[in-house]
Parts: C-alpha cells; sequence; structure tokens
C-alpha cells in the first residue's frame, strides 16, 4: 500500500514536495501542547455536529411519516364525509327520478302491448304494414 500510495504522489506535480511539507505541519502540530488541544476540542465538536445533525435528522423523518399518516387519515375522513354529504343531498332526488322512470316505463310497456285504433277498431288499416303499425316494439338487444 506504501508502493502505491507514493507511486500516486510521483505522479503529482510537485506531489513530493507538498507532502513532505504536509508532513512536517503535521509533525509541528503534534509537537504543540496548545495545538493538540485545539484539534481535540475541533474533533470533539464536529463529531457533536454530526452525532446532533444524525439524531435530528432521524426525528425529523419520524415527524414527516407521522404527519403522512395523520394527512392520509384525514383525508380518509373527508372523503367519507363529502360522500355523506353528497348521498344525503342526491338521495332523494336519485329515488324520485327512479319512481318517475319507472312510471314512465310502465306507461311504454302498455302503449307498446296496444295496438294502432284502426286495428282495435277492426278496420284495415291504410298503412301498409297492417295491424302491426299500431305496435311499439322494445329494441332487440
Amino acid at each position: 500500500m506504501l508502493a502505491s500510495l507514493a507511486g500516486a504522489i510521483a505522479l503529482i506535480p510537485g506531489g513530493g514536495a507538498t507532502v513532505a511539507g504536509a508532513g512536517q505541519a503535521l509533525g509541528w502540530l503534534v509537537r504543540c501542547g496548545t495545538c493538540l488541544k485545539i484539534l481535540a476540542v475541533l474533533a470533539a465538536l464536529g463529531f457533536t455536529a454530526l452525532h446532533v445533525h444524525r439524531e435530528e435528522v432521524a426525528r425529523c423523518d419520524q415527524r414527516i411519516v407521522a404527519d403522512h399518516r395523520a394527512a392520509a387519515a384525514a383525508a380518509t375522513q373527508r372523503d367519507s364525509d363529502v360522500a355523506a354529504d353528497l348521498n344525503k343531498f342526491f338521495a332523494p332526488k336519485l329515488e324520485a327520478l327512479r319512481r318517475e322512470n319507472k312510471a314512465l316505463q310502465d306507461k311504454v310497456n302498455k302503449y307498446a302491448k296496444r295496438k294502432g285504433l284502426a286495428a282495435a277498431a277492426g278496420k284495415p288499416g291504410t298503412c301498409r304494414l297492417g295491424d302491426a303499425a299500431g305496435l311499439l316494439r322494445p329494441e332487440a338487444r
């Protein structure tokens, strides 16, 4: 691994001088007690910030999931309330239309069974269809 690291450094223009300078700066920081304390404090602060951030992200994700669940429950309740209101408003109107439709359908069925007036009186009709001219037949399905 050191050989590959050394090969990578050799490929960087001025890499040897850069690595040597970084090594000297690191050596100077390690020898200085105050610098080590500052580095330790910075590392502790960084670790604490990352730890707190992760906890906050997890807490936020949990809150978002809970909000989505609450919104879905509210939407379901709202939909059922709207459906009940619509049913309460339109059900009587639909029932009245159904009754009217049934009465009209009965009237049409009675009319379909009736023969034409000329055929009923025993007089031959002037229509080429004959006695069937007065019949109203339902459409074939």
